[in-house]
């Protein structure tokens, strides 16, 4: 039987002394606000950069929370892949606007321009309420009662109701539905 290699004895440094953790262990009581301010400030530049890329170009891993996942995916891609009368409202509104503004001495017109104006947030309304609807059923269907977000119909519906040009993340798909 071949003799064991003798085992070193200790652990090879002697224990170090309570006054020596406890001084390992100090830090400063106030950090140097300025640094740390303008290290935060780099980061957080840093990681909004990282989620405007993101939703640029679609990429699920660094897109921020309230845009993450399947089912957001889903209600984005069921908005953006139609053609709506919800998302001309803001542009309309502000043309008939300025156009009443302008032309306030010509009350049949302002009338008229009103009527219209209402008639279209109407329409917009009824709309956004079938397709939310939509929207809800069929995420349900496809992925499970379980797995939607919590305030999904109105997700789908702030992002019904932007101009589809400045929608964040991007549209991804043409309004036929097939990919871009």
């Amino acid at each position: 039987m071949a003799q064991d290699a003798p085992k070193p004895e200790g652990k090879g440094h002697p224990t170090p002394k309570r006054k020596e953790r406890e001084a390992a262990r100090k830090r400063p009581l106030v950090l140097d606000r300025k640094r740390d301010s303008a290290r935060r400030r780099v980061e957080r530049n840093r990681q909004f950069e990282r989620e405007q890329k993101a939703m640029a170009t679609g990429n699920e891993r660094y897109m921020p929370a309230q845009h993450a996942g399947a089912p957001r995916r889903f209600a984005r891609d069921f908005v953006d892949s139609r053609t709506t009368v919800a998302e001309f409202l803001l542009p309309v509104s502000l043309i008939a606007l300025f156009a009443m503004f302008l032309l306030g001495n010509y009350p049949r017109i302002v009338e008229t321009m009103s009527a219209v104006l209402l008639v279209g947030l109407l329409f917009g309304a009824v709309e956004a309420a079938i397709l939310t609807r939509q929207i809800k059923k069929r995420a349900i269907e496809k992925f499970g009662k379980d797995r939607i977000p919590r305030l999904y119909r109105l997700y789908a519906l702030t992002r019904l109701l932007q101009i589809r040009r400045l929608r964040m993340p991007k549209p991804l798909v043409k309004r036929d539905g097939s990919s871009k």
